[in-house]
């Protein structure tokens, strides 16, 4: 049951993932990968505050905990994809846009984690 719950999440988040990509890439733009940082800052506030909640109440059933975090989580984020539009932007000298983002999403990212345990940890 477990590894169906994954596969469903996980192909679930992967379409968000796509949607809101064309959602942002259609209104910002297409020079700047604004949509792959907004889906890991929204992955990493959500994760983080969905996930500490689950480990401070245990009102989510370890299947879907997991489901959730690996499976839609997963699919949703996307390190491989921020790792290629990185090195695109470097390899076409745009060294400021890409100092802009690996900041922005790795230091953005890592105060979401903590603003949505600390939120978890407020219910």
């Amino acid at each position: 049951m477990r590894i169906a719950l994954i596969a469903l999440f996980g192909a679930v988040g992967t379409l968000c993932r796509y949607g809101l990509h064309l959602f942002v890439a259609a209104r910002a733009g297409t020079a700047f990968p604004y949509g792959t940082l907004l889906i890991n800052l929204l992955g990493c506030f959500f994760l983080a505050l969905i996930g500490q909640y689950a480990l401070n109440h245990t009102v989510i059933p370890d299947d879907l905990r997991i489901a959730i975090g690996v499976g839609f989580f997963g699919g949703f984020t996307t390190f491989s994809s921020f790792g290629w539009e990185t090195a695109h932007l470097i390899e076409n000298n745009r060294w400021l846009p890409a100092v802009t983002y690996v900041a922005a999403s790795v230091f953005i990212g890592i105060f979401l984690s903590v603003a949505g345990i600390r939120l978890a940890n407020r219910f």
